[in-house]
């Protein structure tokens, strides 16, 4: 995976954040998310992609959930598209809001945001994980999709990119990405979608032999 570091020494992240909401989506911090934005939509917030780059993304409330954690994203690359554009942010850091700010003149939300909570991400360092058990389980799901995946590939891509593209790819109810995307310990994120994955192929095999 072709990943850019962000050299958080050198470049402050901004405080006050532009703030795009993405349905049933989270962006981690190192992974990379398409954004497909409608012709409308574009035209009310190009003047921010291109001009300041970094902007916040978050998911709508949940039913009675009431979303205040994000990740801040730099913006990569822009293709424009006759129905739009397709944005591919980098994930950064993750964010708390702390204050909601009002709508700028083309009606982009905007909010104060606090990084301190998620500090970690800002470490470029690979950091060590015991994934045995993650890689046991992604082995017996992807035999029940039949699929056959580059294991050196995976094996030599960093944790944190890792359990951040397996939390961005897993179908997973928005909530279950919420709450790994809240999760601060990336051990303990590691856990939770190694359980979330192991139940996935439990019930796929239950579905397939019990019925």
């Amino acid at each position: 995976m072709n990943i850019e570091e962000f050299d958080f020494e050198k470049n402050k992240l901004p405080d006050i954040l532009p703030i795009l909401k993405v349905k049933s989506v989270v962006l981690m911090p190192k992974a990379q998310l398409p954004v497909c934005i409608s012709p409308n939509n574009y035209t009310e917030i190009e003047h921010e992609l291109i001009e300041n780059n970094i902007i916040g993304i978050i998911q709508p409330d949940i039913g009675l959930e009431i979303i205040k954690t994000g990740c801040a994203g730099i913006i990569r690359e822009i293709h424009n598209i006759e129905e739009g554009a397709t944005v591919i942010i980098q994930g950064l850091c993750r964010f708390e809001i702390t204050e909601l700010l009002p709508t700028d003149r083309n009606g982009l939300e905007r909010a104060k945001v606090s990084y301190t909570k998620y500090n970690v991400d800002m470490n470029n360092n690979n950091i060590l994980l015991d994934t045995k058990s993650l890689f046991s389980a992604l082995n017996t799901y992807f035999k029940h999709l039949a699929i056959s995946p580059n294991w050196e590939e995976i094996e030599k891509t960093s944790p944190q990119l890792l359990i951040s593209a397996l939390v961005m790819a897993c179908p997973l109810h928005p909530s279950e990405r919420q709450s790994l995307l809240e999760t601060v310990n990336i051990q303990d994120q590691s856990n939770m979608i190694t359980r979330i994955i192991e139940i996935n192929a439990f019930e796929r095999f239950k579905s397939r032999y019990v019925n």
